[in-house]
């Protein structure tokens, strides 16, 4: 079968460049024997970008279990057993001007193939820059009659966005995602996955040498099991149409050691071994970590009917997800660390262009080699660069080097097959270019064979290459009658498999080309996810074995999220059963400083968000409530978290914040016109909130107590209603009238707000509250 070789090239594409051992002819062999088993290969240093390096990594085994002679009744069984990577800043490794070289150019590829995939995505979408770019072809190769009229040519170019309208195209569009998705149920039915011991560290000695950092997560296990009714492990049966799935997490946990030892100058076997020896399971904890958080295990099950749509009874998908308890804990130290490691990365990635000249001496009894490295870095990176940079030699050559590369370009645009010798004076000339030139001259490059009547035939054959995935052309014709003997990928289902097979897949997944656009009421929930999290809990110290500082405590945190495809509806509701803040330890006495002092019977805090709801005329609804809380303030433990996330020095972190600040211009950029768009056909929104009153208590001496005088603030009733602004209309209008329209009105009522003294004396709570 074909099947087997896609597999198997496709497992050697991608372990291909993460592994530097990886037989890939024994693993295509391997294949089709129906199972393989890949014992200890090593990862790739290479694959993480600046300012990080993989020091060493090991995956210990990897088996696929693929059952080709029963393939739609046998489970397909992959398990991946230890897994140990450890990274560490690109600082503390030596430069290596190859290896350097090697991954810019690798970067400066991924990051062309990222933009030509958004190009050709916003193409196919119909985005007016995709249509100047790859739809320039259709538009030179348009029937055009001459001797029309300029207005016949501005309609004629209004058709070609207007026939982005696919409508005819929508039956085989709607059969084609129903395959898919019948295909991915029998994925998900027949996969059983297993993966064990994961360990993932960072050390680093450069942030702060005098206190090394390191931090890490591990896991345990992690399971995806087929089962029965029952939530029991048990072997497929064929003939069950219910799917049910089991997921298991086992000790997942998370770590961050302050002053640590760092094993990264040892050898592979050493830190591999320190690695392995350090994932935390039941039976073993280790005590060099100081842990952000203890092991977390959570299960998960998961429930598909995949002919649900056809009785309307149950959910399509049913997914209940269950986290006993997270317990996270911070202490002052790995706090002050954090800061200082997000700091250190924005100062490695300002000194990436000046690692080359950083001598690998001390400081203090080498200074003139340190003295060097400034002024060298100062000198080269940035006088001399600029200075030749403006200099009419250079600007010569870059334009040579434009036009050199545009015309090869343009040679590999309109050949068939493009030779070896063309291919390596591409990349010798990308290697001199940056990102922004070589996008610019492929797109000149373009249009000029374009405009010479040329058609771009390395383009059409990168396309295909790109969608000749056996899934892209499984029910679209083949628009030319040429095909490539030589290659081994067919387009369509056709080819792909004879008329018999054809028939057992769409037997198996239970498929039928006939029944496929089925509609459905819009009442009807086909999905529905539930998340609960039975216990969590943050706690700050100001170091490991001293009394925390604030500990908060959220018991009953649910969440639900379901969807009726019908009416396109989307509905997420999460509930707070219980919510608990203790401080500082007093006089014997830890202190409360909120707890739950409402019907107990009913959610402390509740949220309800849907789309195209039934039972309002609104486009979205959301809905807010809250039960009574009570907050006592207490200065010792507000003094202790403020000084908790007080540091010495200044943050400045220009690399990391720059990003934000740009997309807050973006934000700030908005023309009346898109303003005016934005009223016309923003959704009409339906909100409610119900606070019920919660109080504020200030003891008198800074501490609550028994004997105390108190001053309590009641924040009474509060209420938010919104009210119906009609249809919104803005033409003729003026900019202020815009402006006014853009506002939504709400209905606010605020009630029963007090101030009260109370006395040690007084029950305030029964008396006045």
């Amino acid at each position: 079968m074909v099947l087997e070789s896609v597999v198997a090239d496709l497992l050697n594409r991608f372990l291909g460049n993460y592994v530097e051992n990886l037989n890939k002819s024994q693993l295509k062999l391997g294949i089709w024997g129906g199972k393989r088993l890949l014992n200890v290969f090593f990862l790739l240093k290479s694959e993480l970008d600046v300012p990080f390096k993989v020091k060493a990594g090991q995956i210990d085994k990897l088996t696929l279990k693929i059952p080709w002679k029963n393939l739609y009744g046998e489970a397909v069984v992959a398990t991946l057993e230890g897994l140990y990577l450890l990274i560490v800043p690109g600082a503390s490794i030596e430069y290596d001007a190859e290896k350097e070289e090697k991954s810019l150019q690798d970067t400066k590829q991924k990051e062309l193939s990222r933009i030509e995939d958004a190009l050709q995505k916003a193409a196919e979408k119909g985005a007016h820059s995709g249509e100047f770019i790859y739809g320039l072809e259709n538009f030179v190769y348009k029937d055009i009659k001459p001797g029309r009229k300029r207005k016949k040519h501005k309609k004629h170019f209004k058709k070609r966005f207007k026939g982005l309208d696919r409508s005819k195209d929508k039956p085989k569009e709607a059969r084609k995602d129903t395959f898919l998705e019948k295909l991915a149920t029998q994925v998900i039915k027949n996969v059983q996955v297993k993966i064990t011991d994961i360990h993932i560290k960072y050390e680093d000695d450069v942030t702060d040498v005098a206190r090394p950092l390191s931090f890490g997560v591990t896991l345990g296990e992690f399971s995806l099991l087929t089962t029965n009714e029952h939530w029991t492990p048990c072997i497929l049966n064929e003939a069950e149409k219910i799917i049910y799935k089991l997921i298991r997490l086992d000790s997942l946990s998370a770590y961050w050691n302050v002053n640590c030892c760092m094993s990264y100058r040892g050898s592979r076997e050493q830190i591999l071994d320190q690695l392995k020896s350090e994932i935390l399971t039941s039976t073993n904890v280790s005590p060099n970590h100081q842990y952000i958080f203890q092991p977390i295990s959570a299960c998960a099950k998961l429930y598909m009917n995949p002919y649900a749509e056809r009785e309307l009874k149950t959910p399509k998908l049913n997914w209940n997800i269950e986290v006993q308890n997270i317990a996270i804990e911070l202490t002052k130290p790995q706090y002050l660390s954090m800061i200082d490691l997000l700091e250190s990365v924005d100062y490695m990635v300002r000194n990436a262009p000046y690692r080359k000249y950083k001598p690998h001496l001390p400081l203090h009894t080498n200074s003139r080699q340190w003295w060097k490295y400034a002024i060298y870095s100062v000198l080269e990176v940035h006088i001399r660069r600029y200075t030749q940079m403006w200099s009419w030699s250079n600007i010569k050559k870059h334009r040579e080097l434009l036009k050199c590369y545009k015309v090869a370009y343009k040679n590999k645009l309109t050949q068939s097959k493009v030779s070896e010798e063309l291919q390596k004076q591409i990349q010798d000339l990308e290697k001199s270019l940056d990102v922004f030139n070589i996008i610019l001259a492929r797109q000149q490059a373009e249009v000029e064979v374009i405009r010479s009547g040329q058609k771009l035939k390395k383009k059409s054959a990168d396309t295909e290459e790109k969608r000749g995935s056996w899934f892209s052309g499984f029910w679209g014709k083949k628009e030319s009658k040429k095909k490539d003997e030589e290659s081994l990928i067919p387009e369509t289902i056709d080819d792909f498999m004879t008329p018999e097979e054809k028939d057992k897949l769409f037997t198996a997944i239970g498929y039928s080309e006939s029944t496929y656009n089925l509609t459905l009421p819009k009442q009807y929930v086909a999905h529905i996810m539930t998340l609960k999290l039975v216990s969590t809990s943050v706690t700050l110290r100001e170091n490991k074995n001293i009394p925390e500082i604030l500990k908060i405590q959220i018991i009953g945190l649910g969440t639900q999220i379901s969807q009726r495809p019908g009416a396109q509806a989307l509905r997420v509701e999460a509930k707070l059963e219980h919510w608990y803040i203790t401080g500082l330890k007093q006089q014997d006495i830890v202190p409360s400083l909120v707890a739950s002092v409402g019907d107990t019977a009913s959610s402390l805090f509740k949220i309800e968000f849907e789309t195209n709801p039934e039972e309002s005329p609104a486009d979205q609804t959301l809905i807010v409530q809250s039960q009574p809380v009570e907050v006592i303030y207490d200065a010792k433990t507000i003094n202790a978290v403020i000084e908790f996330f007080r540091s010495n020095k200044g943050l400045d972190l220009e690399q990391i914040t720059s990003a934000t600040l740009t997309k807050l211009e973006e934000i700030k950029e908005r023309t009346a016109t898109g303003l005016t768009h934005i009223i016309e056909t923003r959704k009409v929104l339906d909100l409610r909130i119900n606070l019920k009153p919660s109080y504020l208590v200030i003891p008198q001496t800074g501490f609550h107590h028994e004997n105390s005088n108190l001053l309590i603030l009641d924040f009474g009733t509060f209420q938010l209603n919104s009210k119906d602004r009609g249809l919104q209309k803005t033409t003729n209008s003026s900019m202020e009238e815009i402006i006014d329209k853009a506002y939504d009105r709400f209905d606010v009522e605020i009630k029963s707000v007090q101030l009260l003294f109370a006395r040690s004396d007084l029950k305030y709570q029964e008396d006045y509250l």
